[in-house]
């Protein structure tokens, strides 16, 4: 999505946008920006998130009393906002963490967590389920004070060169620019609008001004490895020719390397790095950046990557000053993600107390299998048999199905090429 709310074209039937717009004053992603934190932020913040949940709750609540349900999703992605902004308050062992702050701000998380339980189990009684299954795709934990410039770092090992240091309005460009464009829209449009607005520009116009906002300041001509920056994927580009193989082996060597000796205050950064063959498989393999980092913990907490196109050169890292601690979207957000998450199973012939290790590609075959349907034979994952009695038998297999052929009838043509643009432009196609 490109805006924080939802409209006509995010559900199927269509018919079921007015309703929930006409019933319940429509769903939203959040109905406050995460860029710009300000005084009282927190606190309206908070009370956004505690208003939208028994709203969720309601809303699945009305639709599954429409219909007995096969499978029923509801994702709460409350939890995942008051972690990113609220940990600071929440974990007393934070470098960030202000020691005067309000009661109900350090309780946030846990209030939150709190209102989602009373969420879930009126769900589980509106549903009367067979099965349960509550999994999250990642973990939390605390953000530090040091802030990482990784492109400056491949700068100042000879990997990378930019071509000029362009101020626009006071703010560097590159990422800068594009965090401004985008901040603004987060920050100045009413979410009912901000989809309509991004949707109206043109797709080539959309592709010019991301390319040039996160590459526009490089020499390509002399840049050999680059990365996007995004604090939640580390990852690093190679910029050399496809067919000159061992050319690429050689400069995968070496980057790890050099990643290897990068430091701060003498502890190392970087944890580990992979190559995408190590970690993916599939036909989209050669769509991943080549190297996939994992940064380092220190103290417990993460570095924060921001965008290179902000330091001065030869600033490859730096530490953030008491009134960035809030941080935002795009500035170091003091709660950040982990690898692994959280799994519940609960129900019929699900074994209780069994420990299990699963990935995310486990869950939709496991749940396939709880629902007495086979696997099909194309998807990732495998079936938690560990956590499963007996009863549910052997897991069946369905061969790999075509696509189907048949033109969507919930959508015009229009609409339907308008979603695929959209999902091409996301990542998703």
């Amino acid at each position: 999505p490109v805006s924080t709310g939802i409209d006509g074209s995010f559900c199927h039937p269509r018919e079921v946008y007015t309703e929930i717009q006409s019933r319940f004053g429509g769903l939203k992603f959040a109905d406050f920006q995460e860029s710009d934190i300000g005084p009282g932020w927190h606190e309206d913040a908070l009370a956004a998130l505690l208003r939208e949940i028994p709203r969720k709750q309601a809303i699945a609540d009305w639709l599954m009393s429409q219909e007995r349900w096969d499978a029923f999703m509801l994702l709460f992605g409350e939890s995942d906002t008051v972690s990113h902004h609220f940990w600071m308050f929440h974990d007393t062992t934070s470098p960030r963490h202000p020691a005067n702050a309000p009661g109900p701000l350090r309780d946030a998380i846990r209030t939150v967590y709190k209102t989602l339980d009373v969420a879930l189990g009126k769900l589980i009684e509106r549903a009367k389920p067979d099965h349960v299954c509550i999994c999250s795709d990642h973990g939390f934990g605390g953000a530090g004070t040091h802030v990482l410039y990784l492109n400056r770092y491949l700068e100042q090992s000879g990997w990378l060169t930019y071509r000029r240091q362009v101020q626009v309005e006071g703010v560097r460009s590159g990422a800068g620019l594009a965090d401004r464009l985008r901040g603004f829209a987060a920050t100045k449009l009413p979410s009912e609008i901000q989809g309509k607005v991004f949707r109206a520009v043109p797709d080539a116009l959309l592709g010019h001004i991301e390319t040039r906002s996160r590459y526009g300041d490089l020499d390509m001509a002399r840049t050999r490895a680059l990365s996007d920056e995004m604090n939640y994927a580390a990852t690093i580009r190679l910029n050399l020719p496809d067919e000159d193989v061992a050319g690429r082996a050689a400069a995968v060597g070496e980057l790890r390397q050099i990643l290897a000796d990068w430091t701060v205050d003498g502890h190392a950064v970087v944890d580990a790095v992979h190559t995408r063959e190590e970690l993916y498989d599939g036909e989209c393999v050669q769509d991943s950046p080549e190297l996939i980092i994992e940064l380092a913990l220190r103290d417990n907490t993460t570095y924060t990557l921001l965008p290179s196109a902000r330091a001065q050169p030869g600033e490859t890292w730096r530490t953030l000053r008491p009134e960035e601690y809030a941080g935002g979207k795009g500035l170091g957000m003091n709660g950040t993600h982990r690898q692994h998450g959280v799994l519940s199973l609960w129900g019929r012939g699900v074994k209780a107390g069994a420990e299990v290790a699963a990935n995310m590609p486990d869950i939709a075959p496991t749940i396939l299998h709880l629902m007495g349907e086979g696997v099909p034979a194309h998807m990732d994952g495998t079936v938690l048999v560990d956590a499963l009695d007996s009863i549910h038998g052997t897991v069946a297999h369905t061969a790999a199905a075509s696509a189907p052929t048949m033109a969507p009838t919930s959508a015009t043509a229009e609409e339907a090429e308008a979603i695929r643009r959209r999902l091409e432009r996301l990542g998703y196609l």
